[in-house]
């Protein structure tokens, strides 16, 4: 497989901006995809070409074993970005994602890569602060009911059994990844980091948000907006446009 081939199967360019002044990766929440970002190139600024990630285990990618581990998947993706780093990026992350941005920012400062211009962390308390209890192997029952809780089906198919059969591992395996983690004690990253929360997230507090601050010497903004776990879909606009904001700062 060649380069462009491995980049490919990870990154997919919605709208494409030959000309944009930089590249805003995307990363997933739990048992998200890459559908969440692809209307996003439409509310930001042409200067901005939108590249959501794709992981392995869901949408195109539903027959490729799903990874639970951060060790495993955070290598794997570096490898397939090689190369994309070389012009200006930023990395973007949802929950989940946001773990996964952080941690491929650190990996691309071991391999000596060019760092992204800055990290977005949305609904995402930092690596090294509070956890919630393990979810990936709860009951199926307390599992769905967590999900109803935070409003984070996005149209999943949480009431039928045969779809949900197919949904619910893919969210046992990204729990897992997350539920599992444990961050290497490492400097803090030299970039501008900026953290998005909203105001009523019954897992990310504002405080929890606002202890992000350790993680990067760069200029640290937080962000809060109006909603829960995933104001990503109640405050789209009003999301976007901070990050429309924080890329061109």
């Amino acid at each position: 497989m060649t380069v462009l081939d491995r980049v490919a199967a990870w990154v997919s360019v919605p709208a494409p901006r030959p000309g944009a002044a930089i590249r805003l990766l995307c990363l997933p929440y739990a048992g998200g995809g890459s559908v969440e970002y692809n209307q996003w190139a439409d509310l930001l600024p042409e200067a901005v070409e939108v590249r959501p990630v794709h992981l392995p285990g869901r949408e195109r990618r539903i027959r490729e074993r799903a990874r639970t581990r951060m060790t495993e998947l955070v290598p794997e993706l570096a490898d397939a970005l090689e190369g994309e780093t070389a012009s200006p990026y930023a990395l973007f992350g949802y929950s989940m994602g946001a773990w996964v941005a952080f941690e491929l920012a650190r990996e691309l400062r071991r391999r000596g890569a060019p760092a992204p211009r800055a990290l977005l962390a949305a609904a995402a308390a930092p690596p090294h602060g509070p956890r919630s209890a393990a979810m990936y192997d709860a009951p199926e029952p307390e599992l769905v009911g967590w999900m109803r809780r935070l409003d984070g089906s996005a149209g999943m198919p949480l009431d039928d059994p045969r779809l949900l059969a197919v949904v619910l591992p893919r969210v046992r395996a990204d729990l897992e990844i997350t539920d599992t983690y444990l961050p290497r004690p490492e400097p803090p990253l030299d970039l501008p980091l900026r953290v998005y929360a909203g105001t009523d997230d019954e897992i990310v507090p504002v405080e929890h948000a606002r202890m992000w601050a350790a993680q990067a010497t760069g200029d640290f903004r937080l962000r809060v907006l109006t909603g829960g776990h995933f104001f990503l879909h109640e405050r789209r606009t009003e999301l976007l446009h901070h990050i429309a904001r924080d890329l061109e700062a």
